[in-house]
C-alpha cells in the first residue's frame, strides 16, 4: 500500500514539474466540420479564438458574427470570470459561475478514453484521446499537449493537458479547433482587468435588467 502511494505521489510531482507555467498568447482556428441538419450552410465557416494569459488570469477573445469579438476574462485562482458585452450602447461585465460551468461540461453526455498514438502540433508532443459523444452518437480523436496545463482552456477537464486539437458540438454543428500559434511574451496588465466603464452585473441581474426591459418595451399597449 505504501509503495502504491509513493508511486502516486511521484507521478503527481512529475506532472507538476513537467508542465511549466505559460505566459503569452495561444491562437486557435475553429471550423465547422459537420453542420447540423438545419444550418447546413455553416459547413466550412471558420473563426479565431485567442487566449492571452499571465498564468493566473486568462483572457479569451472569440470572433462572433453578431457581437464582434467576444471577451471572457477568467481568474483561474479565484474562480471568478466575466463576460464583456456591449449592447445598445451599454457595456456589461457579466459575472459567471465557474463551478456551474465546469459541472455542465462534465455532465454534457460524453466519455473520454486515452488511446495509443501521438503527434506533434507546433512542436508540442500531443497525446491522443477518443471522445465519444453519447448524445449525437459520434466519436472523434482529440490531441492534448502533455507539457502544458489544461487550465488555460476549459474543454474536457478529465484530461490534465492542454487541448491542441479537438472537437466540440455547437448550434452550427460539430466544430474542429486547432492550435495554430503559440507565442511566449510578456503581456500588458490591462488585458486582464475589467474596464472601468463596464458595469459589473450577475448573469441573473443581466437577464432581468436587459431582457426584462426589452420585453416590456416590445409589449403591446393596453
Amino acid at each position: 500500500m505504501k509503495l502504491c502511494l509513493f508511486f502516486l505521489i511521484l507521478c503527481i510531482n512529475f506532472l507538476f514539474f513537467a508542465q511549466k507555467p505559460f505566459i503569452g498568447k495561444l491562437e486557435y482556428k475553429a471550423t465547422v466540420m459537420l453542420p447540423d441538419s438545419v444550418n447546413k450552410v455553416a459547413e466550412g465557416k471558420s473563426w479565431s479564438v485567442k487566449i492571452f494569459t499571465n498564468d493566473t488570469i486568462a483572457r479569451v477573445e472569440t470572433e462572433t458574427d453578431q457581437l464582434g469579438v467576444q471577451v471572457y476574462i477568467r481568474n483561474m485562482g479565484l474562480k471568478k470570470a466575466y463576460l464583456l458585452l456591449q449592447l445598445d450602447g451599454k457595456k456589461f461585465a457579466i459575472q459567471t459561475n465557474e463551478t456551474k460551468a465546469n459541472d455542465s461540461l462534465v455532465d454534457r453526455g460524453y466519455t473520454v478514453k486515452k488511446k495509443f498514438g501521438s503527434k506533434k502540433i507546433l512542436g508540442l508532443k500531443c497525446k491522443k484521446y477518443l471522445i465519444s459523444d453519447n448524445n449525437n452518437k459520434i466519436e472523434y480523436s482529440c490531441y492534448f499537449a502533455k507539457k502544458m496545463s489544461n487550465k488555460y482552456l476549459q474543454v474536457y477537464p478529465e484530461v490534465p493537458f492542454l487541448a491542441a486539437e479537438y472537437f466540440l458540438p455547437s448550434q452550427d454543428g460539430l466544430v474542429h479547433y486547432e492550435l495554430i500559434s503559440i507565442k511566449r511574451e510578456e503581456l500588458s496588465r490591462d488585458l486582464f482587468g475589467v474596464p472601468s466603464d463596464f458595469q459589473k452585473i450577475s448573469f441573473e441581474e443581466f437577464i432581468r435588467t436587459y431582457y426584462g426591459n426589452n420585453d416590456s418595451n416590445n409589449s403591446p399597449e393596453k
